[in-house]
């Protein structure tokens, strides 16, 4: 009887790791994903604010400044 006993425990434990094993083995996908999300809210943020600014008219500014300082 011990031996059934025995065995029905270190099932049970073998058992309960494999739970705990599956319930970790998403986590370090799903990190990534969230660091994925956060890049592409960065990326988004920064093209919308480079549309929003004219940086093409900065630099013909700048270059212009430069001439008249040269000439």
């Amino acid at each position: 009887m011990s031996k059934i006993a025995l065995t029905l425990y270190f099932w049970q434990l073998t058992a309960l790791d494999k739970v705990a094993a599956r319930r970790e083995a998403g986590q370090g996908t799903l990190e990534y994903v969230g660091m994925i999300a956060v890049a592409a809210i960065i990326i988004v943020a920064v093209v919308a604010v480079a549309k929003e600014a004219d940086l093409g008219g900065m630099i013909t500014t700048a270059v212009e400044k430069v001439k008249t300082a040269v000439a």
